[in-house]
């Protein structure tokens, strides 16, 4: 599935035809992985999400004299190597330009327990657009469902709750009231010494 992804990224033009700015993106957004960037955010219009098994990216002109997107090229680092994606004014099932947005789904890398073990995380990415210099930002990404940020660890033991959670709570208590009181004798002890 994933070559299927990167080959049909790398089936498009970088680059749309006619003019334009080249711009970067705001190297303050590389990276990281969708999961790992602070803005989440699942937009019908914007790729939709969340996915089972795939991340939604959402790219933005931030100033009005940007004027529009006409096309993007993105890299990711993933376990398997780096890839390239393009997005281009001709909209694809998992990628398309709506004006100064863009988005794309990405393979996000999970394992069949939620665990993220090869996620996509950006690397780089570059647009030509119709508006002057500067630079376009991730502004939101919209992870699987099931993602976490780092890897899962597994629930061992059994749940405590109820009448055991308030004894060992009790125990803990009195735990640490009889090590203030052994705190505090030692304290006198030394003063009187």
């Amino acid at each position: 599935m994933l070559a299927a992804v990167i080959g049909l990224g790398s089936a498009a033009p970088a680059w749309g035809s006619g003019g334009g700015t080249t711009i970067n993106i705001d190297p303050a957004d590389t990276g990281t992985t969708a999961t790992a960037f602070g803005t989440h955010r699942c937009d019908p219009n914007l790729g939709g999400g969340p996915f089972q098994a795939e991340d939604v990216w959402v790219f933005a002109l931030p100033a009005a004299q940007q004027g529009n997107f006409t096309s993007l090229s993105i890299e990711f680092a993933t376990e398997g190597g780096p890839a390239r994606e393009n997005i281009t004014t001709t909209p694809a099932g998992d990628r398309a330009i709506v004006g100064n947005r863009a988005w794309i789904r990405t393979p996000a890398g999970l394992s069949s327990t939620g665990e993220l073990v090869n996620p996509f995380a950006l690397t780089n990415a570059t647009a030509m657009i119709t508006g002057t210099d500067g630079t376009f930002d991730l502004a939101q990404t919209c992870p699987a469902s099931g993602a976490t940020a780092g890897p899962n660890l597994p629930v061992t033991g059994a749940a405590i709750s109820g009448p055991t959670l308030g004894k060992l709570t009790a125990v803990g208590g009195s735990l640490i009231l009889v090590g203030l009181v052994l705190l505090r004798a030692q304290r006198r002890r030394r003063f009187v010494a």
